[in-house]
């Protein structure tokens, strides 16, 4: 699959995933953009016939609002703040499984890793062309941006 199909179909599983969910929705343009505050990369990847890692880079305020949407409770809320970090790695937890299925079907069995999340030293480049498959998204005002590297197949495949 070229890189601008795994683009496109990360932007809409990661999309989907965040509207199912966490009933937030993505934006291409930015709004009144949120860029202080602690940034975070939270990272998981998969092994099988193939093999994948993929990164969400945000701001932690994003991570505290995605943990109040899917807890159900205001971002306000110590809950949110504390659950934070479980959130984003629950959160790309599932968006790996279903990026997984969407490129490579169901019938292949594939490891997902532990999810980590790890605080970045500064904010991404949000308008970076690196040679990974890279999609940057806005959610409520806060920049989201997500990084697909694939693998070489797994000997076999």
């Amino acid at each position: 699959m070229q890189q601008q199909q795994q683009t496109a179909t990360l932007t809409t599983v990661f999309s989907e995933v965040l509207a199912n969910l966490a009933f937030m929705f993505t934006d291409t343009e930015p709004g009144e953009p949120v860029l202080e505050g602690e940034w975070l990369e939270t990272m998981i990847s998969y092994h099988g016939p193939y093999q994948g890692t993929l990164r969400l880079r945000c701001t932690r305020a994003f991570t505290v609002l995605l943990a109040a949407n899917l807890l159900g409770i205001d971002p306000d809320d110590d809950e949110a703040e504390h659950g934070a970090d479980d959130a984003a790695k629950e959160f790309m937890n599932i968006v790996c499984g279903q990026l997984v299925t969407t490129l490579h079907g169901t019938d292949p069995v594939f490891n997902l890793s532990i999810p980590r999340s790890t605080p970045l030293a500064e904010p991404p480049d949000l308008y970076s062309e690196d040679v990974s498959t890279t999609s940057t998204l806005w959610v409520e005002g806060h920049p989201v941006q997500l990084v697909y590297a694939a693998g070489p197949p797994t000997a076999g495949a």
